[in-house]
């Protein structure tokens, strides 16, 4: 198995990942800035649409580039770990969520906010999203390091 079908396995993976929240961003602001045309706000359905493509740009890309380092780290990784599937489980998990979390946090706590000064709500989400994500990987580890479907 050379690094580069690894990669690839996990660059599929980022893409799946990215193309979830892509499409629900990218939907919403699409179906608001019909809603504002239609009510005849120009501005702000310009802006509600270059919103829901940056949305959409920005999840794949975070999705293509956490399942290029998921892949990357499950090439790199020795044959002994890859053998046992929750320390494959776990490298996937953490290689994958660990980006997401602190990109997450990064962007909670910029412009002077602390992670207090959002609802419990936005929390939730957030980690949510972020477990969801690292679980995937973790589940999807034995396909792309080559080891077959984990059971």
């Amino acid at each position: 198995m050379t690094v580069r079908t690894v990669v690839g396995r996990g660059v599929r993976l980022g893409a799946l990942i990215g193309v979830w929240p892509a499409g629900i961003a990218g939907g919403l602001c699409l179906v608001a800035a019909v809603v504002c045309l239609t009510g005849g706000h120009d501005g702000t359905a310009w802006t509600l649409t270059s919103a829901g493509a940056f949305a959409v740009l920005g999840s794949m890309a975070v999705g293509v580039t956490v399942g290029t380092a998921t892949g990357l780290a499950l090439a790199l990784a020795p044959r002994r770990l890859l053998t046992r599937a929750p320390l494959r489980g776990l490298l996937a998990a953490l290689t994958a969520g660990l980006p997401v979390a602190a990109l997450s946090v990064a962007a909670l706590t910029g412009d002077g906010y602390t992670l207090v000064s959002y609802p419990p709500s936005i929390h939730f989400l957030t980690w949510s999203a972020t477990l969801t994500i690292a679980l995937v990987a973790a589940a999807r580890s034995g396909d792309i390091a080559g080891c077959g479907a984990d059971l």
